[in-house]
């Protein structure tokens, strides 16, 4: 067992261990081991760090800067994320289970990605714009509007994916001059709080960026509700997503909400056999099936089912499941026991209700297994869309196979969900497929491929998969507000409307 890493809240540029003292364990879901400790905050925590954002916001230290200097600090830290790499993607393979080959490759450089471009776009975005009309009816006027930060926004993350959904918060809430407090899952806290330190490295000045450790239940509502918020922004499960939609509406606070999905895959009839296996995989297996808008309602010709899933469990046959560590690891584990027992449940629950199983099924336990949560890729077969499993989200490495008999039978069926969040196309015929992508009612559709998440492209929800948008110029304009500014320039005030309101002679 390696020493246990030692973690405090960052809270005004400072690391504190809060006001109670009191401490939550991390562990390695691979092992069960405790690889890190950080603080369990408290309200009065949460006030201390809403207090410093409040403090200098008004103060003007940051949201006051020129963009251009804004933009400058991102960029440092971009610089900053990309020298930290590697121990960015080992704290958060180690932490979330996430396998250390994809962390090194895409998470940890993700980071850098989104701080850039977010500088870059901020730097070329209109702050001010001005209108061209003035109306016959008013006196010659200059009209104009200006982007301003919103204020004081808070940011509240899972445990899936700590960097990359954390950064894609932070990044446009500090370029638009917002001061910021992020509260991160009470599992995958370590990633967020090394994340402060870097960006005051950086240049954040101290209390414009902070970090509180606790459980959501507790210190997350109570972000959602507090006083000194204007905006926040929520990545987690619809469930949650609605209750930090009613404490924030008190008092009508800004909000952005990335909730959960149950994304289609709709497999054409002219689809290529081998793109189609490998998109289904990545769909529903990359990191464990812990992903919002995995595809795990496969939808494909009734003719063509059986020859697809023998490729899909093929291929299964041949991946390595174990150690996320490992860097020839192709699955690592379940986050948690909590998040393994929830899959366990929904595959009874499928079983019960008549789905047939393909594949799977079951909890690894033997051997290497032993210690950690780990549960094996899972394939039902004719399914319908009414079935529990087909409906509600998993979030594990369980696919849905659901068989049609024609092209608008499985838009239908791929549109009959409480959610909207992503989903795919497989198709040789790329108007076809592009024709499809325009009828389903989702925020993000693949063609021939999945999860691509690009920081300059925008990524959020339809229905109850909530709304707003992360990412691109999206995001940045999310985090602003915008101020019409109207001014009379009639040099003897003579205001033609002034003078339909109370004439001219009064």
């Amino acid at each position: 067992m390696s020493q246990v890493m030692e973690y405090q809240m960052f809270i005004n540029g400072q690391w504190t261990s809060g006001h109670a003292g009191e401490k939550m364990e991390v562990i390695n879901p691979c092992t069960q081991e405790v690889v890190a400790t950080v603080p369990r905050a408290t309200k009065q925590d949460v006030d201390d760090a809403l207090g410093y954002a409040r403090e200098t916001f008004e103060s003007g230290v940051w949201s006051n800067k020129p963009i251009e200097e804004r933009a400058a600090v991102l960029m440092n830290a971009a610089m900053l994320a990309v020298a930290n790499k590697d121990k960015l993607a080992y704290l958060e393979s180690i932490t979330s289970g996430a396998t250390i080959r994809r962390t090194s490759t895409v998470d940890a450089a993700e980071v850098g990605a989104t701080l850039l471009l977010s500088a870059m776009i901020a730097k070329e975005l209109p702050l001010v714009e001005h209108s061209f009309f003035s109306p016959p009816w008013v006196a010659p006027m200059h009209t104009f509007w200006r982007r301003e930060p919103i204020g004081v926004c808070a940011g509240i993350t899972p445990w899936n994916f700590p960097l990359i959904l954390a950064i894609f918060k932070i990044a446009p809430a500090l370029v638009m001059g917002n001061s910021l407090v992020m509260k991160p899952a009470s599992i995958t806290p370590v990633t967020t709080l090394e994340l402060g330190k870097l960006l005051y490295d950086a240049g954040v000045p101290a209390g414009v960026f902070n970090v509180i450790t606790g459980p959501g239940s507790a210190v997350g509502n109570y972000m959602a509700g507090h006083p000194e918020v204007d905006k926040i922004a929520f990545t987690g499960s619809t469930a949650v997503g609605k209750s930090i939609a009613h404490l924030a509406a008190d008092s009508i606070k800004r909000t952005t909400l990335e909730l959960g999905g149950k994304s289609p895959i709709l497999i054409l009839d002219d689809a290529d056999m081998e793109v189609a296996t490998n998109m289904c995989l990545l769909a529903f297996l990359f990191h464990s099936g812990q992903v919002c808008e995995s595809g795990t309602r496969l939808l494909v010709p009734r003719h063509l089912q059986d020859e697809l899933v023998e490729r899909m469990i093929e291929k299964i046959k041949k991946m390595i499941i174990g150690d996320q560590m490992d860097i020839a690891t192709d699955l690592g584990p379940i986050a948690s026991n909590e998040q393994l027992n929830t899959i366990m449940d929904y595959v009874r629950i499928g079983k019960e209700e008549g789905a047939q199983l393909a594949y799977g099924g079951s909890r690894l336990t033997q051997g290497i297994y032993e210690k950690g949560f780990f549960f094996e890729p899972t394939i039902f077969i004719n399914c319908n869309n009414r079935m529990t499993h087909a409906r509600e989200e998993i979030f594990g490495p369980v696919q849905c196979v659901i068989p049609y008999d024609d092209e608008e039978e499985a838009i239908a069926i791929a549109n009959d969900s409480l959610y909207g969040l992503g989903g795919g196309i497989c198709s040789k015929n790329v108007a076809r497929a592009q024709r499809i992508a325009g009828r389903l009612r989702t925020g993000t559709v693949w063609i021939n491929t999945w999860h691509v998440l690009r920081p300059d492209a925008p990524f959020g929800g339809y229905k109850q998969s909530g709304y707003g948008r992360e990412c691109c110029y999206h995001s940045l304009l999310a985090y602003s507000e915008v101020k019409h500014i109207c001014q009379d320039l009639t040099p003897d005030g003579n205001d033609k409307l002034m003078n339909v309101l109370i004439g001219s002679n009064k």
